[in-house]
């Protein structure tokens, strides 16, 4: 051993300072004087454990700073583990929370002034929302071996609205039914039918809606209406259009219009010079010009007038007033084979078509179902197929209903039947009576009577 100046012999010693929180420990080594020793890393590391640092230790930097005789240097020699923090939840929105309600431009710069977007159509099963959890985090540990907290991730904030639901443990957000999207008091909700609280005109565009339509004013000319279920009218339809697979109210009337019910039946006050058709009935207090057809009956009640034009129905017609009196020419169609065969032909090859789609979309749903079973569909695969089966479904039902009406149809034509039509007042000339492939021109004004057929002729019964 040597000794220093004063004759004393001084050791290297080891002071260990801990910073407040108990994130980091320092050792500082001081320097041997007259001949005392150097400091071990055994030392050292007791040093460290005298202080109760029972964590984080990072003894590679001990071992260190003792062989290469760090004197004075504060060198870090344990360190805590932070925690992780928790990640808040999210919300991912696949559509626009605000209704785009503009004139729509296509990729050629035209503008369509009449559809503004003022509906947007969803359909059962299809994705709203994407929710993405909370995380939890993890605790950390500091110097002193004690736990620190972790903050935990917040939930998202969002309210599941009417029309849809929460599926898959919470994870997505979908629409429980056909309808219109709508963002509404912090939520998307789905509303089953659609009210137009005005005119269909340059305020609202042209109306396409899966459900049912009520419109409290009037369908002006040019627009049209269009619905997968029903339609109500509370004004008039001028030179306008309206189309449902189920049944049409207009509760006053149509002028120069095209009214169309695919599964269902029409009714309206007056109908003037308009092409109306529907699956089954047609009914008006006053038909004047145009080309009617219904598939089952033609009714003109109340003031019973049908006047001018052409008039087709498959099972019963019945009028007060048939034509005028200055010999308006008006044409009456019943029970016409011919039609049914059309309409029975046209139906078949529907039923074709709708056949090859099913088995495309089966295809697809096939495919998707195998890409499933290997990764998670992304959001748009995932809506494809739902709107496939989706597809397939309503095809499936729509082959039913052709197939039971092609059989009723063949039925209709097997049996002789028993047809008329019935006018409580007049028949006017300038009408033609055509019951199936019999036709009976009115030459003179006949009161009170009905169109049959006896012996393969056209003959007028007294009512």
């Amino acid at each position: 051993m040597s000794e220093n100046t004063d004759g004393k012999i001084i050791h290297s010693e080891v002071e260990v300072s801990i910073d407040p929180n108990c994130t980091t420990a320092f050792m500082t080594i001081s320097e041997p004087a007259g001949g005392g020793l150097d400091v071990t890393p055994e030392k050292a590391m007791a040093a460290i454990r005298a202080k109760g640092i029972a964590f984080g230790v990072i003894e590679s930097a001990v071992s260190e700073a003792v062989e290469q005789r760090r004197y004075g240097e504060n060198v870090c020699v344990a360190r805590w583990k932070p925690p992780v923090n928790g990640v808040d939840g999210t919300i991912e929105y696949y559509f626009k929370k605000e209704s785009t309600f503009k004139p729509i431009e296509d990729e050629n710069g035209n503008v369509d002034y009449k559809n503004l977007g003022l509906v947007r159509n969803i359909y059962h099963g299809t994705p709203i929302a994407k929710i993405t959890p909370p995380t939890e985090g993890t605790p950390g540990t500091d110097i002193m071996g004690k736990p620190v907290a972790q903050k935990h991730g917040v939930p998202a904030k969002f309210s599941v609205g009417k029309g849809t639901e929460l599926v898959n443990d919470g994870t997505e957000i979908i629409a429980s039914v056909d309808g219109n999207l709508a963002y509404t008091n912090g939520s998307f909700c789905i509303e089953e039918s659609l009210l137009i609280r005005g005119d269909v005109d340059v305020s609202s565009g042209n109306i396409d809606f899966i459900g049912d339509i009520m419109v409290k004013g009037n369908v002006m000319e040019g627009f049209s209406v269009t619905s997968k279920k029903n339609v109500t009218i509370f004004g008039t339809v001028t030179n306008g259009t309206v189309t449902a697979d189920g049944n049409i109210t207009i509760k006053l009337g149509s002028i120069n219009s095209k009214l169309r019910s695919e599964k269902g039946s029409i009714k309206l006050d007056f109908c003037q010079n308009s092409s109306v058709w529907a699956a089954f009935n047609v009914e008006a207090s006053s038909f004047i010009g145009g080309d009617v057809y219904a598939g089952k009956k033609l009714i003109a009640s109340g003031k019973g007038i049908l006047v001018g034009g052409k008039y087709t129905a498959l099972e019963d017609i019945s009028a007060s007033v048939i034509g005028s009196d200055n010999y308006a020419k008006t044409m009456i169609t019943l029970g016409n084979n011919a039609v049914l065969s059309e309409e029975m032909e046209g139906h078949k090859h529907k039923v074709a078509e709708l056949e090859d789609k099913l088995d495309q979309l089966g295809k697809i749903v096939t495919t998707l179902t195998e890409m499933a079973k290997v990764s998670k569909l992304s959001p748009q695969r995932e809506q494809m197929k739902v709107e496939a089966m989706r597809s397939r479904f309503q095809i499936q039902g729509e082959i039913k209903r052709l197939n039971n009406r092609i059989a009723e149809i063949e039925t209709t034509l097997e049996r002789k039947q028993n047809l008329s039509i019935s006018c409580k007042k007049a028949f006017y000339p300038g009408v033609t009576l055509r019951i199936n492939s019999y036709v009976y021109p009115v030459n003179v004004m006949t009161p009170h009577s009905k169109a049959t057929i006896s012996d393969n002729e056209i003959v007028m019964i007294p009512l």
